[in-house]
């Protein structure tokens, strides 16, 4: 009889961005496998917040199972005391890059992640580059990580119809074509030079037809004037909804993701899936998992991201091309797979 895997489902109270829907999508997986399992949820309590959800993780969660059952924590956090732990830690960039974040936040994960980190079981992460981090910046020996790459859900990301576009660009007031670019308004998603390299290109008369469409929530340490917004060439979009983003990446002519650091960079794949090209950093997990399906970027270098939007919206035939490199490789990326390889690593 297989074993049954206990999940960590702290993460099912969370707005639903890259780490919520890994979590999703391979619960998903592991019912369309076959694989038993059961979510641990909060109830009863104040979970909100770091501080409620920290406590119900570290104080109530190990309550919740047998001493030797086993326990998933999917969401880059967990208890620190609970026995036949595994975590999944997507990336750390708090360790390599504290500046960009807050000193509490900073404070809290740079103290709590290398002690679950110490006493899981396992750890799992989503990228090869994301491994080496782990490894180096925790002190983990390689062989108690294991890196499974995300996978993405083809039936819903894919090429949506015209119809469909047309409501989403009436929904969002994208009366003109469109450059996305999705991403929490952290600094590592360098959004600051990423606006700049938009404002050197519509110095070109022709570049004026397009608007740059910025998709995500908000943070404290980057607020919309320190990103020094234009109106008539950007589009603040705010949170969109999850059912929204096949139909929004589809409408663009392409996709923006030059980000400092990325443990995988799901929006990529995404995009990919949808058929709309790609431009991404050069850097950190982005070079891996988006292969050789998208125009490579230097991301440090506003001119390197300007040169490859002018490159991209100039060229039909190159946009062609990379829809049709990336629909092929984001066949690549199952959660099937991926649930398949995690259940296994979690029950040797």
């Amino acid at each position: 009889m297989a074993n049954t895997v206990y999940i960590n489902g702290h993460f099912l109270r969370q707005q639903i961005t890259g780490v919520q829907r890994y979590g999703r999508e391979v619960i998903r997986g592991f019912d369309r496998g076959g694989y038993p399992y059961e979510v641990l949820k909060p109830q009863g309590m104040v979970t909100s917040g770091r501080i409620g959800g920290n406590l119900w993780q570290q104080l109530v969660l190990p309550a919740r199972k047998d001493r030797d059952d086993l326990l998933w924590s999917p969401a880059n956090s967990g208890p620190v005391f609970a026995r036949n732990h595994i975590i999944t830690l997507h990336d750390i960039a708090v360790f390599p890059h504290p500046e960009w974040f807050s000193s509490s936040y900073s404070l809290w994960k740079r103290t709590l992640i290398p002690q679950v980190a110490k006493r899981a079981k396992g750890i799992l992460t989503v990228s090869e580059f994301s491994k080496n981090v782990i490894c180096t910046h925790l002190d983990i020996p390689p062989d108690k990580v294991k890196a499974v790459y995300n996978g993405v859900d083809t039936s819903r990301f894919k090429p949506a119809a015209a119809s469909t576009i047309q409501d989403i660009r009436l929904k969002y007031d994208l009366n003109t074509p469109y450059l996305l670019t999705l991403g929490s308004l952290d600094p590592r998603k360098n959004l600051k030079r990423t606006i700049e390299a938009w404002k050197r290109c519509r110095e070109q008369e022709k570049m004026r037809e397009f608007v740059l469409a910025i998709a995500g929530g908000s943070n404290a340490n980057f607020s919309s004037l320190e990103l020094n917004l234009s109106g008539d060439a950007t589009r603040m979009l705010g949170y969109v909804d999850d059912k929204d983003l096949p139909a929004l990446y589809s409408g663009a002519a392409g996709f923006l993701l030059p980000s400092l650091f990325e443990g995988f960079g799901l929006p990529v794949i995404e995009a990919m899936a949808c058929g709309t090209p790609v431009i991404t950093s050069n850097t950190t997990a982005l070079d891996e998992i988006s292969g050789d399906a998208a125009l490579k970027v230097t991301p440090t270098d506003i001119n390197s991201i300007k040169e490859a939007i002018l490159e991209l919206l100039d060229s039909p035939h190159l946009q062609t091309k990379l829809t049709e490199l990336g629909l092929k490789r984001a066949q690549r990326f199952s959660w099937d797979r991926a649930a398949r390889e995690i259940y296994h690593f979690l029950t040797i």
